[in-house]
């Protein structure tokens, strides 16, 4: 059953960065959302007084995201994308954050598993920027071969989301899907479909109508574009 009730002792808030920038934290944001399982947003923005003072307090690794069980910053701390995604599978078994089906729960882990640790090439060279357009920008050879292998992985899915139900692995390649749009990266047939399908879905399309309203300018993750004078950090 999808959308369980939180037990009492475990309400939980997400510490996250900026939605136009921090692919990391949207992944978690997307799921929790996707599967309508309660929780809190708090939001730091990069290089801000807020997250100056709290980053401390708020995430052990001094990174985001961190999923918080009871008060933040003094309950029990979940941080790294990964780690978080098998924590509320353990607090919400039953919620559909792994596939159901033995093989195809390993399958999804892989294909999580292989972006957090790979795909580097593509990651550096078109970072997330979901209110920009840039087509054309951060493609190289290398880039083309992660692209290529992520469209494989995809090709595979099984249809609307990559093991039928949306789960971790789909937030996991969610920022990918926007990616893609940022940079003009052409799609067709069923993996155009896939990529419309994370798109489309609730937790992307609740995210990417935050983020696009955003104003800060973080320059490391901004290549190809210059600040502009009255840019907020």
């Amino acid at each position: 059953m999808r959308g369980m009730n939180a037990p009492a002792s475990a309400t939980l808030t997400l510490v996250i960065a900026n939605k136009n920038y921090s692919s990391w934290s949207m992944r978690p944001w997307v799921l929790l959302r996707g599967l309508n399982l309660p929780f809190q947003e708090r939001l730091m923005k990069f290089n801000s007084k807020d997250w100056s003072d709290h980053i401390g307090r708020l995430s052990p690794s001094r990174m985001v995201p961190v999923l918080w069980e009871g008060e933040a910053g003094k309950g029990f701390a979940t941080w790294d994308t990964l780690a978080i995604a098998e924590r509320l599978h353990e607090l919400f078994p039953a919620a559909g954050v792994w596939p159901a089906d033995p093989p195809d729960r390993a399958r999804a882990r892989s294909l999580c598993a292989e972006f957090h640790s790979g795909f580097r090439a593509f990651r550096g060279a078109m970072p997330m920027n979901i209110r920009s357009r840039y087509p054309g920008m951060g493609m190289n050879e290398a880039v083309a071969k992660d692209i290529a292998r992520i469209t494989a992985l995809w090709a595979a899915a099984k249809r609307p989301f990559l093991f039928g139900e949306f789960c971790a692995a789909d937030a996991f390649y969610a920022p990918v899907a926007t990616r893609f749009v940022t940079y003009g990266v052409e799609l067709k047939g069923a993996i155009r479909e896939y990529q419309q399908a994370l798109l489309d879905s609730p937790g992307v399309k609740a995210w990417s109508a935050d983020a696009v309203k955003e104003t800060e300018f973080v320059a490391e993750d901004e290549p190809y574009a210059a600040a502009p004078r009255d840019a907020s950090s």
